[in-house]
C-alpha cells in the first residue's frame, strides 16, 4: 500500500502573496519540494492584515486537509501560523512548524514606523508587529506540546542591509542586537533554533534588494536551506 507523501504549507509574510503573475513568493521552492516528492499548499493571505485575519484565512483554506500538514512561514507568516494551530483548531492538523525570520516577539522596526508618521502605520500588520502587541500575543498563544517547532534566523552586518530597510536594520541593533533589518536574531528564535543565516531578511526568499554599485556583498543562496528542511520533514 503506498502512503501519502508529506505536506507543507507555505506561509508568506506580511505584504506577501502566493503568486503574483508568473512570480512566486517562495520563489523556486514548490518546485524544489515536488521534486524532493513532498505534496505543496501555498494559501494566499490578507497581504497587509492583522494576525487574527491572516489565521482565519488561513483556517478557511486548510479546513479541507486532514493532515499531518508541516508548515513552512517566512517572517510574520509563522505568527499567522501560531495563531491558526493554538487558537483556531490548527493544532489537531499540525506535525511541525518552521519559521524564517518571524518576529516572534515582535520588531523594533515596527515600533519605529509605529511612533512615526509614516503611512505604513495604518496597516493592522504592521501594528501587530510592535513588540508590545507580540508580548501579549505570545502570553495567549503558547506552543503546542505535541507540535515540534523549530526556527532559522538571519543577520547581515548593518553595513550589508538594504539601503532602504538599513535604517531599520540600526535601529533594531542598537536595542536587539543582529538582525536581518527587519527581525533580530532574539526575536526570531523559537522552538528549537537551527541556524542563523547569514543574509538579510529579504534574501531568505531569494529576493536581493543590494542596489549599491559602489560596493558588493557575499551572496546567499536560500536553496540549500529549503532543501535540508525538505529532507528533515521527510525523515520525520
Amino acid at each position: 500500500m503506498m502512503t501519502a507523501p508529506p505536506t507543507i504549507v507555505l506561509i508568506h509574510g506580511l505584504f506577501g502573496f502566493r503568486k503574483l503573475l508568473w512570480l512566486e513568493y517562495f520563489q523556486g521552492v514548490r518546485q524544489l519540494y515536488e521534486s524532493m516528492g513532498l505534496r505543496t499548499l501555498a494559501p494566499s493571505l490578507p497581504w497587509a492584515g492583522s494576525i487574527d485575519q491572516r489565521a482565519r484565512a488561513l483556517a478557511r483554506q486548510l479546513a479541507t486537509e486532514s493532515g499531518p500538514l508541516h508548515l513552512l512561514a517566512h517572517s510574520m507568516g509563522g505568527l499567522d501560523a501560531r495563531r491558526w494551530i493554538t487558537l483556531q483548531g490548527g493544532a489537531n492538523k499540525t506535525a511541525s512548524l518552521t519559521t524564517l525570520s518571524t518576529p516572534h516577539h515582535g520588531s523594533p522596526a515596527a515600533d519605529l514606523v509605529c511612533r512615526g508618521l509614516s503611512p505604513v502605520r495604518l496597516f493592522a500588520g504592521v501594528r501587530d508587529l510592535t513588540t508590545s502587541k507580540l508580548q501579549a500575543f505570545n502570553a495567549e498563544t503558547p506552543n503546542h506540546p505535541d507540535i515540534i517547532y523549530r526556527s532559522y534566523c538571519a543577520a547581515r552586518p548593518v553595513a550589508e542591509h538594504p539601503w532602504i530597510v538599513r535604517r531599520h536594520g540600526r535601529y533594531i541593533q542598537q536595542i536587539e542586537g543582529d538582525n536581518d533589518a527587519q527581525v533580530s536574531v532574539k526575536s526570531g528564535s523559537w522552538g528549537k533554533h537551527i541556524a542563523t543565516l547569514p543574509c538579510d531578511h529579504f534574501e531568505l526568499i531569494g529576493r536581493n534588494f543590494w542596489f549599491n554599485p559602489l560596493h558588493s556583498r557575499s551572496k546567499f543562496d536560500p536553496m540549500p536551506i529549503y532543501q535540508d528542511i525538505g529532507n528533515w520533514i521527510l525523515q520525520q
